[in-house]
């Protein structure tokens, strides 16, 4: 599993998506991608509740 991903990391290297220094990996970045969708969801919600 660990080479099907770092296979697919070079390929997005080449393309540019990702660069070389990154060291966050995808799940971190959905998850903080996701805690920022729950906390304006949030106060959207509050916002008409009121």
């Amino acid at each position: 599993m660990n080479a099907q991903l770092n296979f697919d990391r070079d390929q997005l290297k080449e393309k540019g998506i990702v660069s070389e220094n990154c060291n966050c990996s995808v799940y971190s970045m959905i998850t903080v991608a996701g805690g920022i969708l729950l906390a304006v969801g949030t106060v959207i919600y509050s916002l008409i509740a009121m």
